[in-house]
Order: structure tokens, then C-alpha cells, then sequence
């Protein structure tokens, strides 16, 4: 549910956290490109027009009993062994995109817009797309330079069977153009087309601090949404950490050159 950048923020975040096994950041680092790249492989849905349940595993009617990406592999067994490093390294961070969007879902997209009723049902979705803006915003402006080269580096090579190269590619394209330094993003025009509004409609809700309190920030506090943030990322961080270590039991162990 969060955009793309917010997903490239948590990874920037999760490379350096010392919180994660230096051997495990050793890995992903080692794959950085494949691992940006799985931050944000599953929105490539909206440009290839596949069904959130193809590439979330999960949809917002029958909700969510299983953490996604166990259903991803339970969906696609042949994910349960890798054929390398790239590939785990990928789903690592599909993985920790898959937990993001469970626990925005549950704690935060649920009781806070679908089934509260501070105000109508429109405008409680223009409001969660204001919010998803507001957070993508943010974080695109934290976006370290070196994610441009790195991202655009990624070669996919068969990594899912229900998504091909071509797609992953693609996306690839579509995102690092907007984060390559000097360019700008381009998710007032993707989110204006969800909300039937012009971007310089979205643009002035943004910059207008009164209306942002008046009709979102009274309703859902800057304070809980920081508190959601934080649970979220911890949630990635641990579900990350569980697939990793579950990942490749029968796969031979990947060499991984020290970065220190």
C-alpha cells in the first residue's frame, strides 16, 4: 500500500541496520540492486495489470490470515529453493515489501479508513491517498543518491514464476528514472488517476496546512502515524529475518565477500 519510495526508504534503512546479522547485510548488499528491486517488484501490478492477489497474496475482501509472502511460497513451492543469491536476495526484499503492506493493511489502511467512519466513505479515500502522497514525498527526499545507479542495475533472471524479466525490467525503469537525481516523481499523476483529480488538485490539498488538519490530520494524527510507521518497519525487519533463515535449506550455502 505504501508507494514505491517509502519501500526504497525502508530498504536504504534495512542495509545499514545494525539490528539485522552483519552477514545477512553482507548478502544483501552484496545483491543491493536485487534487493531494491524486490522492494518494489510488487507494485509493478499497476503497469502490467495483474490482480493485487497475483503478486500480494492477498486481497482486500477475504483479508489477511497468513503473512503474504509464506502464502507467495506456498502459492509458488518452487521459490522454496533458490538458484542464487540474487534471487534470495530479491525475495528478501519482496518479502519485507509483502510485510509492509500486511501491517499498513491491518493496523492503519482497516480500522483506520475502511471501517471508521470520520467522515464519508470518498473522502476517507481521497484522505488515504493524501496520506500515501504526504509519505512518499518524505521519503523520496531521503532517497540516497547511489539508489539511481543501483536500482537500474538490477537483471532479473527467472526470480518469480508469476512475474516475468520483462515486467521486472519494466518497473525497474519506471521507478529509478523518477529517483535518478534532478528527476522528479511522477505520483501525483499515478495517485490523481486512482481519486479522478489533477495532480495541481492534489498539489494544493498538500501545501494547504489548514485543510491537511481539518481533514486528515485530526482524524488520523501525525503521532499514530508515526507509531504505525515504526511498527511496520520493525515488522518488515522481522519477517525479512524469518524468510531468510527459513530460505534455502536445500539450496548450497552462498560465498559472500565481507564489505568491511
Amino acid at each position: 500500500m505504501p508507494t514505491p519510495f517509502t519501500h526504497l526508504e525502508t530498504a536504504q534503512r534495512l542495509l545499514q541496520d545494525d539490528q539485522i546479522p552483519q552477514s545477512i547485510r553482507d548478502a544483501l548488499n552484496a545483491e543491493c540492486p536485487a534487493f531494491l528491486l524486490g522492494n518494489i517488484a510488487a507494485d509493478a501490478r499497476t503497469e502490467s495489470g495483474m490482480k493485487r492477489e497475483d503478486t500480494h497474496f492477498y486481497s482486500y475482501d477475504k483479508g489477511i490470515s497468513e503473512h503474504p509472502w509464506r502464502v507467495m511460497l506456498q502459492t509458488h513451492p518452487s521459490l522454496e529453493t533458490t538458484h542464487s543469491l540474487a534471487q534470495r536476495v530479491f525475495l528478501a526484499g519482496y518479502a519485507a515489501h509483502l510485510s509492509m503492506d500486511e501491517w499498513w493493511s491491518l493496523h492503519m489502511l482497516g480500522p483506520h479508513f475502511a471501517n471508521r467512519e470520520w467522515a464519508p466513505r470518498p473522502q476517507r479515500f481521497l484522505m488515504l491517498h493524501i496520506i500515501l502522497i504526504y509519505m512518499d514525498e518524505r521519503d523520496h527526499s531521503q532517497l540516497q543518491p547511489w539508489q539511481y545507479q543501483t536500482l537500474e542495475a538490477a537483471q532479473p533472471e527467472d526470480w518469480t514464476p508469476f512475474m516475468s524479466d520483462t515486467i521486472l525490467r519494466d518497473w525497474r525503469d519506471f521507478i529509478a528514472r523518477q529517483i535518478k537525481p534532478g528527476n522528479a516523481s511522477e505520483t501525483l499523476d499515478v495517485l490523481g488517476s486512482r481519486v479522478n483529480m489533477q495532480p495541481a488538485e492534489l498539489r494544493a490539498i498538500l501545501d494547504d496546512p489548514e485543510k491537511m488538519q481539518n481533514d486528515l490530520w485530526q482524524h488520523i494524527p501525525q503521532t499514530l502515524l508515526a507509531e504505525i510507521e515504526a511498527d511496520m518497519y520493525r515488522h518488515a525487519r522481522e519477517q525479512m529475518l524469518i524468510y531468510w533463515a527459513e530460505s534455502d535449506k536445500s539450496s548450497r550455502e552462498y560465498k559472500v565477500r565481507s564489505t568491511e
